[in-house]
C-alpha cells in the first residue's frame, strides 16, 4: 500500500501478534495505537473506512467511524463461523458493507443480516487464470514417480516468531528421519522465509543443510514436490498449487486450552473447511510429532492413488475460491461507497 501512494500513519508491524497470551502481553501497546488511529480519523475528513481483518483492533475504529457517519467497507471477513458467532450482532451494526473470500460465508453472513459483496479469494489473483496448474502438477508426479531423482521438500513453518518457535524443532527431526528413511534417494530441503523472519534464525534453528528462500510462496511452490505448513493462508496457498502435504499446528498450551474452548470448527485448515472434506491431514498439538509426520509425508510418496484424489478435492477447491479480478471488483465497489466526485479519478 505504501509503494501504491498511501500515507502510513501507523505500521501494523507494532501490534501484529497471534494467541491469546501473547495478545494480552500486547495489549497496552494495542491500546495506545488504537488511540492514534482513533484521533486521526476523528481530526480528518474520512469518506469511507476499510478495516481489513483484525477484528479486535478494527471493531473499535469501525464503531467510532459509523458514530461520526462515515460508510465502513470491511475486508475479510471475520471468523464468527468458527468461534464467537455472539459477535455477528454487534458486528453488524458496525459495518456498511462486509466483503467475503470464503465461499460458504456469503449465506453465513447475509441470513444475519449483513450486507454482504463476494469478493473471491485473494490468492486466485496468483493461482487462477494462466496459473500452469496442470502443467506443473505433470511434472510433479514424474519426479514424485521417479525413484532416484531428488525429492524436494518445503518446510513453511510460518511467519511469526511463536509459530516457527514451536514448530520448526519438530519439522526439523521429521526431516532427519525422512532422510533416514530414503537412503537410496536424495532429499533437498527448501525453507521458506516469511517476510520479517530472520532467514540466519531459520538456518540455525533448522540446522540441516537446506536451502532458506526469501521469496513469495508462488515463486517457492514450483519448486517442491511435498510439504509440511503451518496452518493459516499458507496452507490454502499449497493446496491451490497443487502440492501434497502435511498441514501442522502447535502452540503454548494455554493457547490451546483457551483455542479448545472457543473453536466450533471440524477443521483447523482452510482448505478442509472449504470442502468440509478431510482433504489435508491435519496434525495438531501432541500429534504434530516428527514420527508421525514424517511417516505420513512418506505416504505420498508411496501411494500415488492418495495423490489423485488429493489432486481432484483441489480441483473443486479451486473452483470455489472463485476467479481473478479480486482486487479490481472489491475496489470498484470502495469507489461506489464514497460516492460521486469523492474518488479522485
Amino acid at each position: 500500500m505504501e509503494a501504491a501512494g498511501a500515507d502510513i500513519i501507523q505500521s501494523f508491524k507494532d501490534v501484529s501478534v497471534m494467541g491469546f497470551s501473547e495478545a494480552i502481553g500486547a495489549l497496552p501497546k494495542i491500546l495506545k495505537v488504537r488511540k492514534k488511529l482513533a484521533h486521526f480519523m476523528s481530526s480528518e475528513n474520512i469518506d469511507l473506512f476499510i478495516p481489513i481483518d483484525f477484528p479486535g483492533f478494527n471493531g473499535g475504529l469501525a464503531a467510532k467511524a459509523r458514530k461520526a457517519n462515515v460508510p465502513v467497507f470491511w475486508l475479510i471477513a471475520p471468523q464468527h463461523w468458527a468461534w464467537g458467532s455472539w459477535r455477528t450482532s454487534g458486528f453488524s451494526n458496525n459495518v456498511s458493507r462486509l466483503g467475503t473470500i470464503l465461499p460458504f460465508e456469503e449465506e453465513y453472513f447475509q441470513s444475519r443480516g449483513l450486507d454482504v459483496f463476494p469478493m473471491g479469494h485473494p490468492l486466485m489473483e496468483d493461482y487462477g487464470g494462466s496459473f500452469p496448474f496442470e502443467k506443473q502438477l505433470d511434472q510433479r508426479e514424474r519426479n514424485l514417480s521417479h525413484r532416484t531423482a531428488p525429492l524436494k521438500v518445503g518446510i513453511f513453518p510460518g511467519s511469526r516468531h511463536q509459530e516457527i518457535k514451536h514448530l520448526l524443532p519438530v519439522l526439523k527431526i521429521a526431516a532427519q528421519t525422512l532422510i533416514g528413511h530414503l537412503l537410496d534417494r536424495p532429499v533437498k530441503f527448501i525453507v521458506s522465509a516469511a517476510p520479517g523472519v530472520d532467514p540466519i534464525e531459520l538456518a540455525n534453528t533448522f540446522s540441516i543443510s537446506a536451502e532458506i528462500i526469501q521469496a513469495p510462496l508462488r515463486e517457492i511452490l514450483p519448486k517442491v514436490d511435498m510439504a509440511y505448513v503451518c496452518s493459516g493462508t499458507a496452507s490454502l496457498e499449497v493446496a491451490l498449487a497443487g502440492v501434497p502435504h502435511e498441514l501442522v499446528y502447535k502452540t503454548g498450551s494455554f493457547n490451546n486450552w483457551v483455542g479448545k474452548r472457543l473453536i466450533k470448527s471440524d477443521h483447523i485448515g482452510l482448505s478442509n473447511i472449504i470442502l468440509n472434506d478431510d482433504l489435508i491431514r491435519e496434525h495438531l498439538q501432541e500429534n504434530a510429532a516428527p514420527l508421525p509426520l514424517a511417516r505420513d509425508l512418506l505416504r505420498w510418496l508411496a501411494r500415488p492413488n492418495e495423490r489423485q484424489v488429493f489432486y481432484r478435492g483441489v480441483r473443486q477447491l479451486r473452483k470455489l475460491c472463485g476467479k481473478t479480478g479480486v482486487w479490481e471488483r472489491t475496489a470498484h465497489m470502495a469507489l461506489e461507497m464514497m460516492g460521486p466526485g469523492k474518488s479522485g479519478v
